[in-house]
């Protein structure tokens, strides 16, 4: 493979993709010792970079051992046995975070996982193409991940921005600090210890919303490269934000208890590791952390020395009180970092979250987001304060968790009343969310195209994994409609499946997208 040919659509920094490349050429011998690498002016013609971009790379590839440089002679491969691969700008770069040993990563840059990731976007692009089929009038939406707008009490909007500019409204004209908003962050800090897990305002970080506080995680970890390991099926947005910043992402399967832990052993070799997952209601089966899943996790992530990233997004909207508290509990917050929002619970459109986890980590992630944005709306973070500080948050969040168990307690009767015998659903313990599962072999794109017809919507299960597995399963929400129009959409649906199954699997030519699983 020509070492001097990268790829400008990817999310990986150019100098970074030219450094991995020289680098594997060395590893894998096309580049041999004592070879004399092309002039830097050769180099960034032949790529299309600026020689400062070349320059960037060539000092990484000399400070990692690998080449050495000579003054009016150029830039040499160095036998790699004679040195010890350095790390580069390791404690900056891995943001308080395990560094893996580099050669049991993948370094992002080989042409076998280029084209794994272009294939994995490229079909999520089209499984997102289709759900526009669904935007017609009358829809019965089983599909939307978001709350109906008039479960919000009429006057809550006014309230809150009333009582917010009442407050300290000069303090909200300009930006606050990238870290957030002190009161904020001693308000989240104050929610989160009513675990009994003490944290104070310093290990907090205010986000807009919990996917920017898992890119930033993402981001901070793009030099060090530890392996990401992912629980599926799950929000696709995490993955897909870990591979737009370079990240190779592992998968390990979900049930009804939590992430396998048995499946982990195989990824052990890989080790430290960062490992998501979703504990409490978890999107999109609705289920939570058992017991004894937990105590196994936790023994792995102490037992490897893995990270965990915890979102903590549904925790408040478990109907009953969680079996288990957050993970740093048990495991401290050196290896935890928990992440969680008010969008769920209270209004999407706030977009306000927050990251918790040591003084330290907070304070190193804390420059990448004043790369990204400087800082949270300022206005936004006073209202949610307003929210928090009020008693409103706890008061709406207990009506919410109300509504959601009525509305799921509807749907569950509707699909034991209509669904065929041959069709299996998981068991929320919270939240709107519930994961059917036909039988396999049969696809849950081409019912989707037959619901749609027949006025209902929900999402396939392709959309909850990076690989697009789970292709007979699909997600239901109940979040966007009352008892009566679930019913109703659940009949409709049952109508659509019963004629999917009166067809041998496979038959309409959909069901081999992720039949691999």
């Amino acid at each position: 493979m020509n070492p001097y040919i990268i790829n400008k659509n990817l999310d990986i920094p150019l100098y970074i993709q030219l450094r991995d490349n020289i680098e594997h050429a060395i590893k894998e011998g096309d580049l041999s010792p004592g070879d004399k690498l092309p002039a830097v002016a050769h180099i960034a013609k032949e790529v299309g970079v600026t020689q400062a971009t070349v320059r960037r790379a060539l000092k990484d590839l000399k400070d990692m051992g690998h080449t050495l440089c000579h003054v009016g002679r150029g830039t040499f491969v160095q036998d790699a046995s004679t040195v010890q691969r350095k790390e580069i700008d390791a404690p900056d770069s891995c943001a308080g975070f395990p560094v893996s040993p580099p050669e049991r990563l993948p370094r992002g840059g080989s042409s076998l996982e280029n084209a794994a990731w272009q294939l994995r976007m490229g079909v999520s692009k089209a499984l997102g193409d289709i759900m526009s089929l669904a935007d017609k009038p009358g829809i019965i939406h089983l599909a939307r991940g978001t709350s109906d707008p008039a479960l919000l009490p009429e006057t809550f909007l006014e309230e809150v921005v009333s009582e917010t500019l009442a407050g300290k409204p000069a303090a909200l004209i300009e930006s606050t600090p990238p870290a957030g908003l002190f009161e904020l962050r001693q308000a989240v800090a104050e929610h989160f210890s009513l675990q009994n897990i003490e944290v104070g305002p310093e290990q907090v970080l205010i986000t807009n919303g919990s996917l920017q506080a898992v890119t930033l995680v993402a981001q901070a970890l793009r030099e060090s490269k530890p392996a990401i390991i992912v629980e599926t099926p799950c929000f696709k947005g995490i993955p897909d934000t870990f591979s737009a910043m370079g990240h190779w992402v592992e998968t390990v399967g979900r049930d009804a208890q939590g992430p396998r832990v048995d499946q982990l052993s195989r990824l052990g070799a890989r080790s430290p590791a960062l490992m998501y997952l979703c504990p409490y209601a978890q999107n999109p089966t609705g289920t939570s952390l058992s017991t004894e899943r937990y105590a196994e996790l936790a023994d792995w992530a102490a037992h490897t020395g893995a990270t965990i990233l915890a979102d903590e997004l549904f925790r408040d909207l478990c109907y009953d009180e969680p079996q288990v508290p957050s993970l740093m509990k048990a495991l401290g917050p050196e290896r935890v970092i928990a992440v969680g929002s008010l969008s769920k619970t209270v209004m999407t459109g706030l977009r306000v979250g927050w990251l918790i986890s040591t003084a330290e980590r907070v304070n190193r992630i804390i420059r990448y987001k004043r790369l990204m944005d400087i800082s949270s709306s300022s206005f936004a973070q006073g209202m949610a304060l307003t929210i928090l500080k009020s008693g409103r948050y706890t008061r709406h969040t207990q009506y919410m968790r109300a509504v959601y168990r009525k509305r799921m307690a509807a749907m569950l009767k509707a699909l034991e009343r209509n669904m065929p015998k041959e069709v299996h659903w998981s068991k929320p313990d919270g939240g709107f969310s519930m994961l059917l599962e036909l039988p396999k072999g049969y696809s849950s794109i081409a019912l989707f195209l037959s619901a749609v017809e027949r006025g209902v919507s929900f999402l396939p299960g392709p959309f909850f994994d990076i690989d697009q597995r789970f292709v007979n399963c699909i997600r239901l929400s109940c979040a966007w409609h009352a008892d009566d129009r679930i019913k109703e959409g659940i009949e409709l649906l049952a109508g659509a499946v019963d004629e999917l199954l009166q067809r041998p699997p496979g038959d309409l030519g959909l069901s081999g997208l992720g039949s691999f699983q």
